[in-house]
């Protein structure tokens, strides 16, 4: 199951804090050690991968579902056998 992206902001917050505390640096405005930054970019990595999906997914159910209307109105326009044989019966009498 896909994760939102409050469950996201939470997780990558989450790590920079443990990082953060890890190295020592509990200053709002202190920065972080350069071994972090592979973490935080597979974690991004991992979320756009996750949206790109999900946006995939639900773009494909969107078009099966135009799909499905489509066919059911051209089904409902096409005549049906009854409707055809009637039109010609109609038709038979005009010219006879």
């Amino acid at each position: 199951m896909a994760r939102s992206n409050e469950e996201w902001a939470a997780l990558l917050g989450s790590t920079l804090c443990k990082m953060a505390r890890v190295y020592g640096t509990d200053a709002p405005n202190a920065y972080l050690p350069e071994e972090c930054y592979p973490v935080i970019e597979k974690t991004f990595a991992v979320a756009l991968e996750q949206a790109h999906a999900e946006g995939y997914a639900a773009a494909m159910r969107e078009l099966q579902q135009q799909a499905r209307v489509t066919r059911t109105a051209a089904a409902r326009q096409r005549p049906s056998v009854i409707g055809q044989l009637m039109r010609s019966f109609a038709l038979t009498r005009r010219i006879a």
